[in-house]
């Protein structure tokens, strides 16, 4: 075999397994994407379940709804609420974002009832310090619960606030920056939906399985 042979066949292995190669990772990115995506709209769900009354946590009708003035709950290019309901009761979820926090912005989702009562809100994205500002986990403590059963009203303007600011909400020894962050985010979702009808039929709703 000539030199040039060689060196042609030595490229033509070396371009295949390159192919190969090739072909292998990016089969192996798309199968990692889909995991992932498949893994966060399973927490996503989990998390709207828990900020949900008890009554619609089972045989209910999850339907996406397309949020108005979205800049009042902190995404100026608009975002996509919940409204889940069965035959007994109605509430909806309201993503939230604030990009006050002490490292980053924190993500939240928001229920309410149709009273405009707090069903739950729960922590689902944030990059503040562990052993401080990780409190408003609920796997961490039972802090962000207390704004559970509370309406807009149930509280002067001035109380929706941390107690260092002279309100209502306990603050996070040496982490007051999360917890105010927090509150002033969940008092945005009670104001929004005190300035929108929620629960109007829209067409810009589009429906999803109910849950089993």
């Amino acid at each position: 075999m000539s030199t040039l042979n060689a060196m042609q066949r030595g490229a033509l292995t070396l371009g295949l397994f390159a192919l190969i190669t090739a072909g292998s990772v990016a089969s192996l990115r798309a199968l990692t994407a889909e995991r992932i995506d498949a893994h966060q709209q399973a927490y996503q769900q989990r998390q709207r379940q828990a900020v949900l009354p008890e009554a619609l946590t089972q045989q209910a009708t999850v339907s996406s709804v397309w949020l108005p003035d979205a800049e009042k709950l902190g995404y100026p290019d608009g975002v996509t609420g919940w409204q889940v309901e069965n035959d007994q009761q109605r509430a909806v979820v309201l993503p939230v974002v604030t990009r006050r926090g002490y490292n980053g912005d924190i993500h939240l989702l928001v229920g309410l009832d149709e009273q405009q009562r707090i069903s739950g809100v729960r922590v689902t994205r944030h990059q503040e310090t562990p052993g401080l500002g990780d409190d408003i986990e609920r796997r961490r403590s039972d802090w962000i619960t207390d704004f559970d059963g509370l309406r807009l009203d149930s509280l002067a303007t001035e109380d929706w606030a941390v107690q260092k600011d002279g309100g209502h909400f306990d603050a996070f020894t040496g982490a007051t920056i999360t917890p105010r962050a927090v509150v002033d985010a969940v008092h945005s979702a009670l104001q929004y939906a005190a300035n929108h009808s929620l629960f109007d039929n829209t067409p810009k709703r589009q429906a999803e399985e109910p849950k089993r």
